[in-house]
């Protein structure tokens, strides 16, 4: 129904990312600069899941880009997939390392750069889970709630950067749709 739509360029072609290649592009001959289709028009043609994809790669960059300007953030070593952590655990007040490998969709060998930083630094704390002595509770500390709160600063700005072209009306009507299909899934 709609295959494809007409999205004005709100953002600059590193944001974008690599478009597909045209002929023009596959064709230019080395130092000449190729055509491309959206320059002249101001305007990029995708398709509804690429617009999306392209949506949440922009988000996730620009939170990457707010994460590595804080020193906080470099002298620990955290990357933003900690964010995911901190904020899962905190949502939940206590979960499993398997739950929360399969809410954030990490494979268990990947979480374990992860746990190592959050545990190093005393922003969540593992204990035995009291039901199950095989498995482990994770926990938030009062560190960890500290430093959910400085992530989530750094997230409501990169997503007013990334929303910027919006009224406030189109972003509440955006952000409720997406949560409308998220929860579907669920």
């Amino acid at each position: 129904m709609y295959a494809s739509r007409m999205v004005p360029s709100a953002v600059s072609a590193r944001d974008r990312g690599p478009a597909a290649p045209s002929a023009d592009v596959r064709t230019a001959k080395r130092g000449e600069k190729a055509a491309d289709p959206g320059e002249d028009r101001g305007e990029v043609t995708y398709d509804n899941l690429t617009a999306m994809l392209r949506l949440v790669g922009l988000y996730r960059r620009r939170f990457a880009d707010l994460v590595a300007q804080q020193s906080w953030a470099v002298e620990s070593g955290v990357k933003p997939p900690t964010y995911g952590v901190l904020n899962v655990v905190g949502q939940r007040g206590s979960i499993s390392q398997r739950e929360l490998c399969d809410i954030l969709g990490v494979h268990p060998s990947d979480m374990v750069e992860i746990m190592d930083i959050v545990e190093r630094e005393g922003w969540v704390e593992r204990k035995r889970d009291p039901d199950d002595r095989r498995r482990y509770q994770l926990t938030l500390t009062a560190a960890g709630r500290r430093t959910r709160a400085r992530y989530d600063a750094l997230a409501a700005e990169a997503e007013a950067q990334v929303l910027e072209p919006l009224s406030e009306s189109e972003r509440r009507t955006l952000l409720d749709l997406v949560a409308k299909v998220v929860s579907a899934q669920a």
